[in-house]
């Protein structure tokens, strides 16, 4: 039973990783291609922002991941927040509306659903990620508060 927490625990760990990390392939679609008139329209501020997560996953006691908080440059060409790359994974369908963002993440051994609404210096998102883990269908949630709080670092 020990080993099943840790395999848990460290599952819990890759999906806040690949969530909050972004993907380093190439994207398809980005929101200010696909539609450059709503990039005026995101109420967002340009910088660096501090993004706290809380993921919540089946079968993981309540309270055991404990919220983890990171920073990350975010541009008006560019709303899905993230940490860091990624290999191994694609983002695709990054649509905007109104101030909303939503995209899609496929990765070798999950896929996820992400949405953030912003409110200037603030957002709120989820993610949803589903994954394979010993043979079974996993999903985990994540929850985002972000919120701005300065020029990115050059």
């Amino acid at each position: 039973m020990r080993r099943g927490k840790y395999s848990l625990l460290l599952l819990a760990l890759l999906v806040v990783g690949m969530i909050a990390g972004g993907c380093g392939k190439k994207q398809e679609g980005t929101a200010p291609a696909e539609k450059p008139t709503a990039m005026k329209g995101v109420n967002m501020q340009e910088g660096k922002w501090e993004i706290t997560s809380t993921v919540e996953m089946e079968g993981m006691p309540a309270g055991m991941m404990k919220p983890h908080t990171v920073t990350t440059c975010l541009k008006k060409n560019d709303y899905v927040p993230k940490e860091q790359e990624q290999k191994d994974c694609t983002m695709k369908d990054v649509k905007v509306d109104g101030n909303t963002v939503t995209w899609e993440i496929v990765c070798k051994d999950s896929s996820g659903k992400g949405t953030v609404t912003y409110a200037g210096s603030t957002f709120d998102g989820t993610m949803l990620t589903m994954m394979k883990q010993d043979g079974k269908d996993m999903t985990a949630k994540m929850t985002m508060k972000g919120k701005h709080i300065g020029p990115c670092d050059k």
